[in-house]
């Protein structure tokens, strides 16, 4: 075993390759021979008239992990009888939850840098996504179109009673003004 050993030790460092037993062959009729080959000059002169032997590397296909990954991509493999962790374990409900949240913040900061939600929206969606009023992309999406929508519908209501109040203003200014010139008329008459 020792020889063995002086012999794959050498030949690591002739052939550059790193040997071991598993990587070369020993000639079972030269054993005496190789025995007897104590110098690196025995050793490569064994090594070159075939008494040791360097084995072929053995291929190691990955052609069916490849295969397999592929399937499993499509969903095969991977019933209830393949799974050994629970659902939690397998995909973390923290790691889904942080995933959600920073979509969602990414998408209020976006909105917030173009110009489509002010400040004050911003705000009050950021909050709302935090207590997972949103449960995804889209939904945060159609909330803040339904917001901008609803805010133009309470300006366009807001204008109109505001002038709705000013021409209620300006009718009664013009009545009492009528009632006062008609007052006056009435006392000069007399």
């Amino acid at each position: 075993m020792k020889k063995n050993f002086t012999i794959t030790n050498y030949l690591t460092n002739y052939l550059n390759f790193c040997f071991s037993l598993t990587f070369i062959w020993l000639d079972p009729a030269e054993t005496t021979e190789l025995a007897q080959a104590n110098s690196r000059a025995t050793i490569r002169k064994l090594y070159k008239n075939g008494s040791i032997v360097k084995k072929p590397v053995t291929s190691h296909s990955r052609a069916h992990a490849r295969a397999l990954a592929e399937s499993k991509r499509g969903g095969r493999h991977m019933g209830y009888g393949k799974r050994k962790g629970t659902a939690n374990a397998r995909m973390p409900t923290q790691v889904l939850w942080m995933r959600r949240l920073r979509v969602l913040r990414r998408l209020l900061a976006k909105y917030r840098a173009a110009g489509k939600i002010d400040r004050h929206l911003y705000h009050s969606l950021y909050k709302s996504s935090k207590g997972n009023a949103f449960k995804h992309k889209r939904a945060l999406v159609e909330h803040v179109i339904q917001a901008k929508a609803e805010a133009l519908r309470e300006k366009a209501l807001k204008e109109e009673a505001e002038a709705r109040r000013t021409r209620n203003k300006a009718a009664r200014e013009r009545r009492s003004a009528r009632l006062a010139e008609k007052k006056e008329a009435f006392l000069n008459q007399e």
